[in-house]
């Protein structure tokens, strides 16, 4: 089977599309052969692939916004030849049950979670929904690895260091063993073009400092997840 991660966060405008498209390009230019499921009722990763008249994305999009995807995803991955399922998860919380069910799922369906978030305290405390799914996952699936990213980050101004050591603190969850990659992705013009074209930015924009930015999460995303199969 292969390693499925859950890009995930029920708070909207965290960069959870950005990320989970990015990265996905991310492992298919390091040799993975990748499908991304858009568990987001709205879509947002099939528009980006149709931006252009043929896919310029180098991996399989497929929708699956579901409630039971952790039992029906198996069933389309059981015999293929995929390596890395990424699901990009809808935004979520409050009344948006239908939603926080699809993403519970996907979390269901995943060996590792990446959840983006925007360097505020507002943002943090937005964040705080996805922790009782994180909890009722982890109870279940007591291995499953949770990552915290850095996204759409403003500038490396002393608040926005200063927002590092917050979002450790904030994360500090009892049963829950949450990361907080190192790797921090800054908001990039680059990264709203590449949706216009169609393309992640890693095609888009290669040598900028937004690919560099994809290029090192993936790397650091892979040896976390390779550190953990190791051990």
């Amino acid at each position: 089977m292969p390693i499925t991660i859950a890009v995930a966060n029920q708070k909207g405008g965290c960069g959870k599309t950005t990320t989970c498209v990015n990265l996905a390009a991310g492992l298919a230019a390091a040799g993975y052969r990748v499908l991304l499921v858009d568990a987001d009722p709205q879509g947002s990763a099939l528009r980006w692939r149709n931006n252009s008249e043929e896919s310029r994305l180098p991996f399989e999009v497929i929708a699956l916004p579901s409630p039971h995807l952790h039992r029906e995803l198996p069933r389309i991955v059981g015999n293929s030849s995929y390596e890395v399922v990424l699901i990009d998860c809808p935004p979520g919380g409050g009344n948006s049950g239908g939603s926080d069910a699809i993403t519970q799922a996907a979390i269901l369906a995943a060996g590792a979670v990446v959840v983006p978030v925007q360097p505020t305290p507002m943002d943090y405390q937005a964040s705080e929904v996805i922790l009782p799914l994180l909890r009722n996952a982890a109870m279940v699936k007591p291995d499953l690895q949770i990552f915290v990213l850095t996204s759409r980050k403003q500038s490396n101004n002393n608040l926005m260091r200063e927002s590092r050591q917050a979002a450790a603190e904030f994360f500090q969850v009892e049963g829950l063993a949450i990361r907080h990659l190192e790797t921090e992705i800054f908001n990039r013009i680059a990264y709203a073009e590449s949706v216009g074209v169609g393309k992640s930015v890693l095609e888009h924009a290669p040598g900028s400092k937004a690919a560099t930015e994809i290029a090192t999460l993936t790397k650091e995303l892979i040896e976390c997840l390779s550190a953990k199969t190791a051990a």
